[in-house]
């Protein structure tokens, strides 16, 4: 087995090295810990950067569904359709808001379905040139980097692929007259994230959220909400949406769906469920029967061991740690459920905490605006918890 050092070597030889990645080859993982190749161990407080959101690492469960489905069938293209697709997107629309599913891999790629959606549904379904074609997303967002997606994110990561996309309109996060003032005849949707992970855990109010569907109803667009970090089950409800008491139009989601597989799906509402018909979009290994087996796993677990109740209750004992130790190099913590933002002072680097921390053992990551981001695995160990949070506030504390 070759090394730590010599892995991340031969990373950066043979690998584009467009990640930044840090000198970790990780070997091997279980539950909510990871080992890299000379067998250091991590307690991971970002779940797999949130592929793993749900179960953790090799949950026992998820394993043998994998490899019962591959024993059966690896793949079958978009032509056909199988169990473990029907019984996901079953899963998926009744813990929603019904509709249908589109699947593919990754979330830039669900936001892209998304797009093409809203804008066919704007134009009545047709398949024409012109009609409405805008879309209204918000500062601080984060879409994907695919063409499509990165032209509604913010124009920081666009730089030196422009032009973007015709029609992308950005506006102020929380700020519904500016979503007001932005719309006119060519606007065809908005694309919202109920809260905003990479931005930094900005919560939107529910106010706003509600004003905000209002406002699509009145103007006759499509309401899109962005859950690939989100759901399921990781902000206290199945969708973090349903915090708001809105429904979508569409909803994207990732990361996490696919129970540590890449996996990826656009959701849409029995009312726009069958604007695309064939020819109008496709993903040929889209929810591929290994990815979906693992999905439907995932989903089980999360109902039979009632994760979303413990997103909750687990985000409420990091909250009282945290609270309790009185560190004063805090600015504020934004969260909801078992995801959190911890901002910081002016004098304090995010960045600095975060690689104090994995030089200690618990990997966590950072976003922007001075933040430091925690997402556990929702079925994270009380022992786990308690050692990573200690790792944590023994570094914040000085």
């Amino acid at each position: 087995m070759p090394s730590n050092s010599q892995l991340v070597e031969a990373t950066s030889k043979y690998l584009i090295e467009n990640y930044g990645r840090l000198p970790i080859a990780v070997d091997r993982g279980l539950g909510s810990r990871f080992w890299d190749a000379d067998g250091k161990c991590y307690i991971d407080f970002f779940a797999g950067f949130g592929g793993a959101g749900v179960a953790g690492h090799c949950h026992p469960k998820i394993v043998e569904a994998v490899k019962a489905q591959a024993d059966k069938l690896f793949c079958h293209g978009n032509l056909h359709t199988s169990a473990p697709q029907i019984e996901l997107a079953e899963a998926i629309t009744r813990h929603a808001f019904g509709g249908k599913v589109f699947y593919c891999h990754s979330g830039a790629e669900a936001n892209e379905a998304a797009i093409k959606l809203v804008r066919l549904a704007a134009r009545g379904g047709e398949r024409k040139s012109d009609g409405p074609y805008k879309i209204i997303s918000f500062d601080n967002g984060f879409h994907g980097r695919t063409m499509g997606s990165l032209s509604i994110t913010p124009e920081a990561f666009g730089v030196g692929f422009e032009p973007m996309l015709p029609g992308s309109v950005k506006v102020p996060f929380g700020d519904l007259d500016a979503v007001r003032a932005a719309i006119d005849d060519d606007t065809a949707g908005v694309f919202i994230e109920p809260i905003q992970a990479e931005g930094g855990m900005n919560l939107p109010t529910v106010e706003f959220m509600q004003g905000l569907r209002a406002l699509c109803d009145e103007k006759q667009i499509l309401l899109v909400c962005d859950e690939v970090w989100t759901a399921p089950a990781r902000t206290g409800k199945w969708f973090a949406y349903q915090h708001y008491g809105i429904e979508p139009d569409v909803m994207t989601v990732a990361k996490a769906i696919g129970g540590g597989t890449p996996l990826a799906a656009m959701v849409a509402s029995p009312k726009y469920a069958d604007v695309l018909v064939p020819g109008t979009h496709g993903c040929t290994m889209g929810g591929n029967p290994l990815c979906a087996s693992a999905a439907v796993a995932m989903m089980k677990l999360i109902e039979d061991e009632d994760l979303v109740n413990a997103a909750v209750v687990k985000g409420e004992r990091v909250i009282n740690a945290i609270n309790d130790a009185n560190v004063g190099c805090i600015e504020q913590i934004r969260y909801k459920g078992l995801m959190f933002g911890i901002e910081f002072k002016p004098d304090v680097d995010a960045l600095d905490i975060m690689k104090k921390c994995i030089a200690k053992g618990l990997w966590v990551c950072v976003a922007k605006n001075n933040v430091l981001r925690l997402a556990p695995a929702l079925t994270i160990s009380e022992a786990d918890l308690a050692e990573g949070l200690e790792i944590l506030l023994s570094i914040l504390k000085k």
